[in-house]
């Protein structure tokens, strides 16, 4: 997903689903990375807290069409699936996830140029809310339990809930998202 160019020069944002629990992971990077980095990008953000995926479904990026990373996923056992320029709605979790954090980042980031800054608070909401599909939250459908939520943060001058959008410190714009209760 293409972004303004953050403060680290990250271009775009690396979004990761999960199929089945419908979790995903957000991880900032350049569009002009190689597949090598693509790779060890995709292992640091999934394969380190879920294991080796059976497969991988992804657009036909040149990162992901690279030899380099179809050799290395044939090597771990990984099957790779392509979506096809006519038929794109085989990644389309990905594509409506693409959507809602887009939506998140204008709604909660104040200085859109900072959006690298919000995506671990950004990810964590996500994840800590219902998925339509599932009607789960994806956090709980992979762990097995809820997490905790953090009732407040280190504020010294509490703002009313309609001010959340213009305060312009690290993380709190996601706050709302953070305490939303779970709809059952």
């Amino acid at each position: 997903m293409g972004l303004l160019a953050g403060a680290s020069g990250h271009d775009a944002a690396l979004v990761l689903v999960d199929l089945l629990m419908k979790m995903a992971h957000f991880a900032p990077y350049c569009t002009t990375i190689i597949a090598e980095e693509t790779t060890n990008l995709f292992i640091s953000t999934v394969v380190r807290l879920h294991g080796l995926p059976s497969a991988i479904i992804s657009d036909r990026s040149p990162k992901f069409t690279s030899k380099f990373w179809q050799e290395t996923w044939e090597q771990y056992g990984t099957r790779l699936q392509f979506s096809s320029a006519y038929h794109p709605q085989i990644d389309g979790q990905t594509e409506r996830t693409n959507q809602t954090l887009e939506q998140l980042i204008r709604t909660n980031c104040p200085d859109h140029a900072r959006w690298e800054e919000f995506l671990p608070m950004l990810e964590f909401s996500y994840n800590n809310a219902p998925s339509a599909t599932t009607r789960h939250l994806p956090f709980f459908l992979n762990y097995g339990m809820n997490f905790t939520v953090p009732a407040t943060t280190n504020i010294d001058n509490p703002v009313p809930r309609s001010q959340h959008g213009s305060l312009e410190f690290s993380y709190r714009p996601a706050h709302p998202f953070i305490l939303q209760e779970p709809r059952s």
